[in-house]
């Protein structure tokens, strides 16, 4: 750098000494720019082996270093012309020199064009930018024509044409890169190091275009242009190998600059053709009549101009087409997100946030109607025998069928999962039961799903709108008669009154007391005798709970049974029964008489569906002692149809050697399917069947038949309800072994059921 600094100092000292009279020989005057340039090539060539630059800014510095470098050969050319010719007054390079003068200019156009932006442009972009930079180019080339070549004399005596195209061609190429680098920024050259280039270039340019107007000093002109040119490569190339090693200066935050210098850049287009239009103006003011170059130019200019604005036009409108549809497409996806926002993804019903939303706006207008709320009984076994996808199938096609029985103005609103809503404005609760009947009715038909004919039931509750009444309280009051509906039975519907508020509240306070009793201990079991009908001898026992309250007394289980179940306080109050029944069946084994007794515990649906029940009974086996065999697991059919889950516990406990009876058999959800997919050892036929048995030829009938498939199954058949002597003879002479029911013994206190067990039977006439 400081050689070529040095140089260039030269070059400087000898144009001083021809500016002041003193007038060096040619050869020597042109002495200075072959070190100068063979200097700046090396340094190029230098940074463009480098490893730490990207390959396009490598390609670029090995091209810059061959450019600069064909300058040094031009001045090498130059300079043997001159002592060829041994003519010190006369300065023009041969054509040889030019064409290499030409070559290097084009060499570093090469260079300069390969370069890749930072902005990718489009065909179109690439076009426009090509007719920006000949309008340009055009222009200045007009300019520079016309300045140089006004001089006719001066340009004969000291340089030739062919000295100005080398001068108009280090303009275009200052031109060229200020417009790429102003329009369109430089991804892998450093900006700095194309700033020194663009000026060196720009200042060799301008010395180039005055120097064989320079009299006697053009040859010094001509090597300060060269040498200024070469020292500018080499701190260009400096400044490059710095910010290699700094990468983030080599990038630095030029965004907004290069926004405002591309703004600027656009207009130099049409500032080239106002100039020409100015210079032409100028040259027939001048000269009385128009010069052919500038015409033509002007001509030129004007058709480029033309072609470029149709381009532009077809651009833009292009363009527009595409913000029309992006603008389309931005409202579609804006309605389809609202809608997503407000409906339900599978079922492509009202969301909760719409329901609501529109419940909202009902009870805020004060106007009639009734909501209603629905859930599928026993959906979940349908996912978990089916899978989720045929479920999902279902719901898809139960809200197709539920929005079949609305009116027009209706809403019926999947809320999650099984459950769903209907908004009925106008309609009063008592004439909303009719939207209910035409829903049941639907729903009475069977959906074919992948094959599967599936029958589906629901619970629904029924409320109205009120003055007065916010959505909450209307939904809440719904929801209330929803669970009635499903406590009544399910299937069905029941529309909202008082009472539920006061059985809600009764429910809620006995909840509490609940969770309190179990803390306190507050709870005991009973024990019916399980007998041979034979000779009445006990052979085992159901073990009863009773909730003995400090206030209300001996609390039924049909009253607090099911306030468990719905508060989930079912799980431990089970727990404390199975392991109070063991802890008794043990002490009884101990007793005389008692080592082949059962003791069976009922098992409520909701414990069944635990994660882990049957390892907590095999637990409770292991810590109580009792042997799996003499533990009986009672469980209702409702329990266990269409629940894989329930199912999946009362294998896991037969595995144990835990035994299972079906409970109630007879009265809910029977199926022979039943008896196959779960492992059943008694069926418990149900009080229903027995109370009439002496009477009526049918139940006998049941009965009998009852019988006779168990005893096909290779199962135990226990009678329950028996009350009377009559009954126990009767189920005697059809065949039946085992029977239990106040005829021979209440729930009886664990003291009572041993001693029972120790006299054989209660004081009883056998029949």
């Amino acid at each position: 750098m400081y050689a070529a600094a040095a140089l260039a100092a030269v070059g400087l000292g000898l144009l001083g000494a021809s500016l002041g009279g003193v007038e060096p020989n040619a050869w020597l005057a042109r002495l200075p720019t072959l070190p100068a340039a063979a200097l700046a090539a090396a340094v190029c060539l230098a940074v463009g082996r480098g490893a730490d630059l990207p390959a396009p800014a490598r390609a670029f510095w090995r091209l810059s270093g061959w450019a600069v470098g064909l300058v040094g050969a031009g001045a090498a050319v130059h300079l043997v012309d001159n002592l060829v010719q041994n003519d010190s007054a006369h300065f023009a390079p041969s054509t040889a020199a030019v064409a290499v003068y030409i070559l290097a200019v084009s060499t570093q156009l090469v260079a300069l064009l390969r370069l890749p932006g930072r902005t990718r442009l489009s065909p179109v972009a690439r076009r426009q930018f090509a007719l920006d930079g000949l309008i340009v180019l055009l222009g200045t080339g007009l300019y520079a024509w016309r300045l140089s070549f006004s001089q006719t004399n001066e340009w004969a005596r000291f340089g030739g044409s062919e000295a100005a195209l080398g001068s108009i061609l280090l303009g275009f190429l200052a031109v060229l890169a200020i417009i790429k680098v102003a329009m369109f920024g430089i991804g892998a050259v450093d900006r700095r190091s194309l700033h020194l280039l663009a000026g060196g270039v720009t200042v060799g340019a301008v010395l180039g275009a005055v120097g064989p107007l320079a009299g006697t000093a053009a040859p010094t002109v001509t090597t300060v242009c060269i040498t200024l040119v070469a020292l500018s490569f080499v701190l260009a190339a400096r400044r490059q190998a710095a910010a290699a090693a700094d990468a983030a200066d080599g990038d630095g935050p030029v965004g907004p600059l290069r926004t405002r210098l591309r703004r600027l850049a656009g207009f130099l287009p049409y500032t080239a053709v106002a100039a020409t239009d100015a210079l032409l103006l100028a040259v027939v003011a001048r000269n009385g009549r128009a010069d052919l170059t500038v015409a033509a130019g002007a001509v030129a200019l004007t058709v480029i101009v033309v072609y470029r604005q149709v381009i532009a036009l077809r651009e833009n409108d292009r363009l527009l087409r595409r913000v029309d549809a992006t603008v389309r497409e931005l409202r579609d996806a804006q309605s389809q997100l609202a809608h997503q926002a407000s409906h339900d993804t599978l079922t492509g019903l009202a969301n909760r946030r719409l329901f609501n939303q529109r419940l909202a706006d009902l009870t805020g207008e004060g106007a009639a109607g009734s909501v209603a709320l629905l859930d599928l009984d026993d959906f979940k076994s349908v996912n978990d025998r089916l899978g989720h996808q045929v479920g999902d199938r279902l719901l898809v096609a139960v809200a197709a069928r539920l929005a079949g029985c609305l009116r027009p103005g209706d809403t019926v609103a999947r809320l999650g999962g099984d459950e769903f809503a209907l908004l009925l404005p106008g309609l009063a609760a008592a004439h909303g039961t009719v939207v209910l009947d035409r829903v049941s009715e639907a729903l009475h038909r069977p959906i074919e799903v992948d094959g599967h004919a599936l029958l589906v039931r629901s619970s629904a509750g029924l409320a109205g709108l009120a003055p007065g009444l916010d959505p909450t309280e209307v939904v809440r009051r719904a929801d209330l008669a929803m669970y009635a509906a499903k406590e009544a039975g399910k299937s069905r519907y029941v529309s909202y009154d008082g009472d539920l508020d006061q059985r809600a509240n009764l429910d809620a306070q006995l909840g509490a007391e609940l969770r309190h009793a179990l803390t306190e201990g507050h709870f005991r079991l009973l024990f019916q005798p399980v007998v041979r009908l034979a000779d009445h001898a006990a052979v085992g026992a159901e073990a009863l709970v009773r909730w003995e309250h400090p206030e209300r007394g001996t609390v039924r289980p049909d009253h607090f049974i099911p306030v468990a179940e719905r508060t989930g306080l079912i799980v431990p109050l089970g727990e404390w029964i199975l392991r109070e029944a063991c802890e008794e069946a043990v002490r009884w084994r101990a007793a005389d008489g008692a080592e082949d007794w059962t003791m069976s515990v009922n098992i409520s649906a909701r414990q069944l569906r635990e994660p882990g029940f049957a390892v907590a009974v095999a637990r409770t086996l292991d810590e109580t002692g009792l042997p799996a065999r003499h533990l009986m697991i009672e469980v209702t059919e409702t329990a266990v149809f269409d629940n894989e889950r329930a199912s999946a516990a009362l294998r896991q406990i037969s595995a144990l050697g835990v035994r299972i009876a079906l409970d109630d058999f007879g009265t809910g959800n029977s199926s022979l399917g039943l008896l196959r997919t779960i492992p059943v050892d008694v069926l418990k036929v149900d009080k229903s069947f027995i109370d009439r048995i002496t009477e009526s030829t049918t139940e006998s009938t049941i009965a009998v038949a009852m019988l006779y498939l168990a005893n096909g199954l290779d199962l135990g058949v226990v009678a329950e309800g028996v009350e009377s002597a009559a009954q126990a003879a009767r189920l005697r002479s059809l065949g039946y072994e085992l029977s239990q029911g106040y005829h021979f013994a209440r729930p009886l206190p664990a003291a009572e059921a041993l001693a029972m067990l120790h006299r054989g039977a209660p004081d009883r006439q056998v029949a």
